[in-house]
């Protein structure tokens, strides 16, 4: 089983109306002190030495990090770790990508994860967003032009502006003519605790479903591979971090707030950032949840469902060992909601992934 690293850095320069992930805006020097905090829990690891398959930071937004800490972090991690053909991901900001330019620090990382969201900027505005849609074109160009060559676009869907549609077709043509390796694409929720749940009723589901369906035609067409429900990636650019998630690989926490898996036990850091800070790194996970067998084969079914890989033979014949549940999936097929995969299993079809909750509980 392959081993992964999630690194939380928790801090933005100002929050997304729409953001429920823990976060907090901080001085410089409390940023400083998280970062001597997260070496000190990285060089304390249990799994000293150990070859990571991914590591991915988030947040928040990693990019406000000054280099010289993000510079920190890395060599933090690659001294306790087999970092050599590990995946190395960067959440960033349009805004912060000078950050990372101006010393070279482009060249750490293997991969980058863009919040772009929209390429409309009346979208932006309503979003929250600090970036327009030209100083996102213009920080996407400069990754490009300093060697990045694995860069991922993240876009929200139905969202609540006028003529959405239209605003949503121009955006993910001016995805595709830059030719990210990778597109994200989320349907908007709004949730509660946020200012968007406060202030914008979520949109219908006609207008929802339109969206999605309409972002999987136009990035199939580009040759973008519909490979997990929100993800689509040009041939060998799957998301390797995001990978170990939903193929119940290993992965490490780091950084209040931040989930790990260990195989069996699902744990979380969970304190605030002072707390943090104040116990040097050093904070007793919470298990959250341990994992039977049961369990394992129940999620197993609900995650390869989400990709376009599927469940196999196997797990099929298992399920259709119940009358109910063949006669579910007989539905699924007839109803072109499922294909028969490659492993004589089924994969879910882009209207399956619309109703991806309901199919799923009915095959657990």
């Amino acid at each position: 089983m392959s081993l992964s690293a999630y690194i939380h850095i928790p801090f933005c320069k100002k929050k997304c109306s729409y953001c429920a992930f823990y976060s907090a805006s901080a001085s410089g020097q409390t940023i400083e002190e998280y970062v001597k905090a997260l070496e000190n829990q990285i060089k304390h690891s249990d799994y000293k030495g150990c070859k990571l398959a991914s590591v991915f930071f988030g947040g928040g937004t990693p990019s406000i990090l000054l280099p010289q800490q993000y510079t920190r972090i890395l060599n933090a991690i690659d001294t306790v770790f087999d970092i050599s053909s590990s995946e190395i991901t960067t959440e960033i900001n349009p805004d912060s990508v000078s950050n990372l330019l101006d010393i070279g620090l482009a060249d750490r990382f293997t991969r980058f994860s863009m919040g772009v969201q929209s390429f409309d900027d009346e979208e932006l505005s309503l979003l929250g967003r600090v970036h327009t849609s030209s100083q996102a074109v213009d920080a996407f160009k400069s990754l490009r032009n300093a060697g990045a060559d694995n860069i991922n676009i993240d876009l929200m869907l139905a969202l609540p502006s006028r003529d959405h549609l239209n605003k949503l077709k121009s955006t993910l043509e001016k995805a595709i003519s830059l030719s990210p390796e990778h597109i994200s694409a989320y349907i908007l929720t709004p949730e509660e605790g946020t200012l968007f749940f406060d202030n914008f009723a979520p949109v219908s589901d006609e207008l929802s479903d339109d969206a999605y369906l309409l972002t999987c035609e136009f990035l199939e067409k580009a040759g973008y591979e519909h490979y997990e429900i929100s993800n689509f990636a040009k041939k060998g650019f799957r998301c390797r971090h995001n990978m170990s998630y939903w193929t119940q690989e290993k992965y490490l926490a780091f950084g209040p707030s931040s989930c790990g898996f260990d195989g069996k036990n699902r744990y979380r850091i969970n304190c605030s950032v002072n707390e943090y800070i104040k116990n040097n790194g050093i904070v007793p996970p919470i298990i959250e949840e341990t994992l039977t067998d049961e369990d394992l084969r129940s999620e197993k079914i609900m995650l390869s469902l989400r990709l376009s890989d599927g469940i196999d033979r196997k797990i099929l014949d298992e399920i259709c060992k119940n009358d109910e549940k063949k006669r579910f999936v007989d539905y699924l097929l007839d109803s072109s909601l499922a294909v028969k995969n490659e492993s004589g299993g089924i994969s879910l079809t882009d209207r399956g992934f619309l109703l991806s909750n309901r199919i799923i509980s009915e095959l657990m």
